[in-house]
């Protein structure tokens, strides 16, 4: 009887307290990677200052165009995100640089053989710790080899990619909320030696979304905020995105080259100049407003385009075309907006839409604008000429 209630005993200190079990800690050849592993944003971020300002140069220059079209925010978060992409050209394996306030050594790399120990242990959360998490955009990249070049494509030509995890850092601080990371991390063998390097930073994990007419109720919100698409194509592909266009987009066929000789729907006729080569997303006003903009496939002299504006829900769209009604009836430079939330264009609209308009020598020979009724009218060319 005594020894059942030392086994219960046992459990409800163990279930108790700040101690926890070690299902979530990562294993690899018979050693537990502890929390000192793995290279984190410092709560100063005073090292991640650090190794921007080493390692970034090269790669803003290597990607002039898209960093010059990014807000500051977006650049930063660019540069670690993607940050498995830039070892090796841009960033050396295993090097180590002192910083500058002359007091500590800097790496991204950590020595597997330093960080972790030969026995399983319990995470313990009164102090800074890391547990597994499932991150579904990793799991479904495939085997592990997809992986590896998913998340570190040059990486592979020096060093042999063993495993690939997410984990969830946290941070403790005594009289404070807890502060956690999502991190991608990835264990290679460099020169003989396991090492561990950080892959992408800023892992966004699916939430509960709820979902209204199968758009998510936080759309707005997430646009602002998302770290996951960077230009037109890849949001169109987005679920979400998806979602919202057809959502908002008027509910008329048009006949204006690109549903054959036959009318489309509006929604198929915006895709058709919205799903190919696509510009960076541009984002302004402190990520209030996003302009997305791209061309037809194979086609790229159509193209398309829309504005958002997320704190006040709106948007509005705009398709250049070259027929109209008819394929026998030709215009180059014709240009159809529409938008369910608009009569009245707003000025930041036009503003942008000059600006596109001057970049790719458009010339409107037609304007017309579809409303929330359906309705068309034609609009004076002289718009976007004040």
């Amino acid at each position: 009887m005594k020894k059942i209630l030392g086994i219960f005993l046992v459990l409800g200190l163990l279930l108790s307290g700040n101690t926890y079990a070690n299902d979530k800690i990562w294993e690899y050849d018979g050693k537990y990677l502890t929390e000192k592993c793995f290279v984190h944003e410092w709560m100063s971020s005073d090292n991640f200052e650090e190794f921007y300002d080493r390692y970034s140069p090269p790669v803003i220059k290597a990607y002039k165009q898209l960093y010059e079209e990014l807000s500051a925010k977006k650049k930063v978060h660019f540069f670690f995100t993607f940050i498995g992409n830039y070892y090796v050209t841009y960033i050396p394996l295993d090097e180590k640089f002192e910083a500058s306030w002359g007091d500590d050594k800097l790496s991204l790399t950590t020595s597997l053989d330093d960080c972790a120990k030969q026995s399983i242990f319990e995470i313990d959360k009164s102090k800074n710790y890391y547990e597994l998490v499932t991150n579904p955009a990793l799991a479904n990249a495939g085997n592990l080899e997809t992986k590896c070049l998913v998340r570190g494509s040059i990486i592979v030509s020096k060093a042999k990619c063993l495993d690939v995890k997410t984990i969830q850092y946290t941070q403790v601080f005594p009289g404070m909320s807890p502060y956690s990371q999502v991190i991608d991390f990835g264990i290679y063998d460099y020169n003989n030696r396991k090492i561990i390097l950080p892959l992408r930073y800023n892992v966004e994990l699916p939430k509960e979304i709820i979902r209204t007419n199968n758009l998510r109720d936080d759309f707005f919100q997430w646009l602002s905020n998302q770290n996951e698409h960077f230009n037109t194509n890849s949001l169109y592909w987005d679920d979400d995105f998806k979602a919202y266009l057809n959502n908002t987009i008027p509910k008329i066929d048009l006949l204006i080259g690109f549903t054959g000789d036959k009318k489309g729907s509006l929604y198929d006729n915006f895709s058709a100049v919205i799903s190919g080569p696509p510009d960076t997303l541009k984002y302004s006003e402190d990520q209030r407003y996003l302009f997305a903009s791209a061309c037809r496939p194979r086609e790229c002299s159509s193209k398309g385009l829309i504005w958002i504006d997320t704190k006040e829900e709106k948007s509005i769209g705009l398709i250049k075309h070259a027929f109209w009604g008819s394929l026998k009836n030709i215009k180059r430079d014709q240009i159809l907006l529409f938008s369910t939330d608009y009569e009245k264009i707003p000025k930041e609209f036009l503003d942008s839409v000059k600006m596109w308009m001057k970049k790719n020598e458009v010339t409107p020979s037609v304007i017309r604008m579809i409303n929330k009724d359906t309705q068309i009218k034609e609009l004076p060319i002289s718009i976007f000429n004040n």
